[in-house]
């Protein structure tokens, strides 16, 4: 115990270096609010970025959004209406909006965020998901936009609440070109902060934005340090260095509950982990769809759980989405089966198994201790599975436009792990990822499988509940028992520690929040 509490001081010393102290203020309220994340973004386009999504919806707003529930709300857009078949959607416009640089936001702002965002001969990283099912997107006048669809699409409304859809400023997409969002300076939104700094890998920083349509923020600043270490983050709220923090792991969660000044927040998220398969056709064996139900049923899911997730709560997962998810619909959590196991690999022609690579990653909650365990398992099936850790740098760099030729001559993974997760309908997620599409960058394990293509394409224009349903239940039937799509694994938590001075915090489903209605006392 003493030796834990000199640790602690000394950490609390290191960190004193680190954080800088917040000015107090006059209401009772710290002006600064500090918050440790482990990750940086990558940028800070909405129309490109996949890093973080607490961050876009601080700086940048669209036409609807998503309130602490997950439900689709009005934001710059006042209302809105859809014509009788719902293929024409009618957004009328808050006349009170204005951008971080002072200029007025109409719908012909909107318009020419969608023409870049549509654009297919210069394509964002967004591009192939809208163009693939809206058609145009016009100003009428100052404050009325209009997007016709190609086809009616049963999730439209949580679809364009989307990062992707937030309102760029048409100076700066002209003055910036592909370096928007590379830097602070590039940055100019509708959002209730303004970006003020941004040094890349050490901290981001939050500046109230005054003429905020909705009101001012509550708290004039919020600075967010990168810290890739969980516990480093732990101890700095512990120690009062920073307010809040990202990402505790489950030993972390138990010991700070047990602490006076600190909370652990652990809310239901839409997040799934899983081990996504390499299913290029040329890959055998992982292009067997056997081998990989194999795979499936090596794996012991409640006991992993139960292990590396006891102090966070977190459960096998049952689908291929999370239950806040529009569409979701249980299939069952693969039960833990290696007889059956052995069985397939003999039937699929490997009955003294193979060699195989897992790539793993410390920037996933015990993603790496979640491998070991599964190498283990596979162990007892007679697979061989190797490990490679990489760094974040790594992981998302092999997520270029590869083709499966080049993807497996520079990675060669036969399983990696990924976050699935963050959308709050079954057709922005699923389709990203699973669809077979050339222009699909998503689909990062080359998955084909003709039924599951036109099923998904089904469920994106089908408009009873029921029905649309049934099909993500066949989706999920088919990716998870009968051709593969990955390992999945568990659900995942939105976990922060936070300092019992902290009010107004509240975190959706898909983990963002808005920290305009945050403070802290001193």
């Amino acid at each position: 115990m003493k030796k834990l509490v000199t640790v602690l001081l000394a950490l609390a010393m290191a960190f004193t270096m680190v954080f800088a102290t917040a000015a107090s203020a006059e209401d009772g309220y710290k002006d600064s609010i500090t918050w440790v994340i482990g990750n940086d973004q990558d940028i800070l386009d909405p129309q490109n970025n996949v890093s973080n999504s607490k961050v876009m919806p601080q700086y940048y707003n669209g036409l609807l959004g998503y309130d602490n529930d997950g439900n689709v709300v009005c934001k710059m857009a006042e209302s809105y209406e859809a014509s009788e078949d719902k293929m024409t959607w009618t957004f009328h416009l808050r006349q009170d909006v204005y951008f971080h640089s002072g200029r007025h936001c109409t719908a012909h702002d909107f318009e020419a965020t969608f023409d870049r965002l549509l654009n297919t001969e210069n394509p964002q990283r967004y591009t192939s998901n809208a163009s693939s099912f809206i058609d145009t997107a016009v100003a009428t006048d100052d404050y009325t936009f209009v997007i016709t669809l190609k086809e009616p699409k049963a999730f439209f409304l949580q679809a364009i609440a989307k990062q992707w859809a937030f309102v760029l400023n048409p100076e700066y997409i002209e003055k910036y070109g592909a370096d928007l969002g590379k830097t602070a300076e590039s940055v100019d939104g509708t959002g209730p902060f303004k970006c003020t700094q941004w040094d890349k890998g050490e901290v981001l920083k939050f500046e109230a934005f005054e003429n905020y349509y909705e009101g001012a923020p509550l708290t004039h600043e919020i600075v967010m340090k990168i810290v890739p270490e969980q516990t480093s983050r732990a101890i700095a709220v512990e120690t009062a260095q920073a307010d809040i923090g990202d990402g505790v792991s489950p030993d972390d969660a138990v010991r700070l509950d047990a602490l006076d000044g600190v909370t652990v927040s652990k809310t239901d998220g839409n997040g799934c982990h899983l081990f996504q398969f390499n299913c290029a056709s040329d890959h055998a064996p992982m292009s067997i769809p056997a081998v990989r139900q194999a795979i499936c049923y090596a794996i012991d899911r409640n006991a992993i759980c139960e292990y590396l997730y006891s102090g966070l709560g977190e459960t096998p997962i049952d689908s291929i989405m999370a239950p806040s998810v529009a569409g979701y619909s249980s299939v069952g959590v693969v039960p833990y089966d290696p007889e059956k196991a052995k069985q397939l690999l003999a039937e699929a022609g490997y009955p003294d198994g193979f060699d195989m690579t897992i790539m793993t990653s410390a920037m996933y909650n015990r993603a790496v201790e979640m491998a070991e365990i599964i190498a283990e398992e596979l162990k007892e099936i007679g697979i061989n599975a190797k490990l490679e850790v990489v760094e974040r740098a790594v992981f998302t760099s092999a997520w270029a436009s590869f083709t499966p030729d080049e993807f497996n001559e520079k990675f060669g993974w036969d399983m990696f792990i990924m976050g699935s997760g963050g959308d709050s309908d079954a057709d922005t997620l699923l389709k990203r990822i699973m669809h077979s599409d050339d222009t699909n960058v998503n689909n990062y394990g080359f998955y084909n499988n003709a039924e599951v293509d036109e099923l998904l394409e089904k469920g994106a224009v089908t408009m009873d509940e029921t029905e649309r349903n049934a099909i993500y239940a066949r989706i999920a039937q088919i990716t998870i028992y009968e051709d593969p799509f990955g390992a999945y694994m568990n659900l995942r938590k939105n976990v922060y520690a936070l300092s019992d001075k902290i009010e107004g915090f509240a975190v959706n489903p898909s983990n963002t929040m808005d920290l305009a209605h945050m403070r802290c006392r001193e």
